[in-house]
């Protein structure tokens, strides 16, 4: 099936470079590896440092689209279920296995949700309103 969602794959990035202006890094963290985007200063009880706020993978079964953006406290991705359906939305990742109009418009909107909110951590960490 790996095969079958390169299209995809290619899709999803392409549409990502095409929002951010910029291609995609090898990102690699622990197991876990996948193109990069957006990097920002991250910190959890395992990490700190730079992450990608955009991480896209193909797996197996479907092409992982991984989105670290919070609103309010919330993941960004809650807002996206009816989209891509309950099961397919976890707190920093939506599993894609097809594309409509409507996911590919919600896809560009997140990505464009992700690049304000960089721009916002380049402001802040800067001193500068």
């Amino acid at each position: 099936m790996a095969d079958t969602l390169q299209p995809l794959y290619d899709e999803i990035k392409n549409t990502i470079e095409n929002e951010v202006g910029e291609p995609g890094y090898n990102f690699a963290y622990r197991s876990f590896e996948g193109q990069g985007w957006l990097n920002f200063h991250y910190v959890c009880s395992t990490y700190e440092g730079q992450y990608p706020r955009i991480v896209l993978k193909q797996q197996k079964e479907a092409v992982h689209f991984y989105v670290m953006l919070w609103v309010d406290g919330k993941p960004i991705l809650e807002n996206y279920t009816s989209i891509f359906g309950k099961s397919s939305v976890g707190k920093s990742c939506i599993r894609i296995k097809k594309l409509n109009d409507e996911r590919r418009n919600a896809i560009v909107e997140i990505i464009r949700l992700a690049i304000n909110e960089n721009k916002k951590s380049t402001l802040d960490e800067s001193g500068k309103v």
